[in-house]
């Protein structure tokens, strides 16, 4: 199984790779993001061009404190995510999420998790082709047990940053944590992701 640190490294020489000399940051041009934008004063809101986005994720997810003091645990995973939303504004949006969290164990116990996840999603431009994001929200866990499966539903966020490719495809880096996951009767914790993956706008 993928440690979460060998997924933080490969994530991070991913996106050394991806950018060129000529895709360092220049300053942000506000005029040409606005040919993407159309004011709508009516109803307090803008509205985008392709509002609708869709895309996937792959990395790995982690366990916190879930291995504490334990000998024979396993704490990571391969994780991955399909998601998909819609933007009110350049700044604002929906999303939600399927997770496939993967496999943990320890001491001959078994959990597999997935979820359901609704966020509010926070966008900053940072420069023509980089944005920083943020999000909170709520999932709805499953957990794949020993003992038997349990499900509940649990606060969770997160933050990130995408580069635009074009128009319509941007790549994108995220962390994020669910709360409160529960891997046994007696047992919960919180799991992290971290990912990389493709967004794309409709067209």
């Amino acid at each position: 199984m993928m440690s979460l640190k060998k997924s933080v490294i490969l994530i991070g020489l991913m996106s050394i790779g991806s950018v060129s000399i000529a895709d360092l940051p220049k300053a942000f041009d506000y005029q040409k993001a606005s040919t993407n934008y159309v004011d709508n004063t009516s109803g307090g809101f803008g509205s985008i061009a392709n509002p609708y986005f869709f895309g996937g994720s792959i990395g790995a997810s982690e366990a916190s404190s879930y291995c504490s003091g334990e000998s024979n645990c396993e704490d990571t995973d391969t994780a991955w995510k399909v998601f998909g939303g819609y933007k009110f504004t350049d700044k604002l949006s929906v999303e939600g999420a399927y997770m496939n969290l993967g496999d943990i164990y320890k001491n001959g116990e078994n959990s597999d998790v997935s979820a359901f996840s609704a966020y509010g999603v926070g966008t900053l431009p940072v420069t023509e082709q980089f944005d920083v994001f943020g999000k909170i929200g709520a999932t709805r866990w499953s957990s794949d047990n020993t003992d038997g499966g349990t499900s509940g539903f649990g606060a969770s966020y997160g933050v990130g940053a995408k580069m635009n490719i074009n128009e319509n495809t941007k790549l994108r880096a995220e962390w994020e944590k669910i709360l409160d996951v529960e891997t046994s009767d007696t047992d919960s914790t919180d799991i992290n992701m971290l990912s990389v993956g493709i967004e794309l706008s409709t067209f």
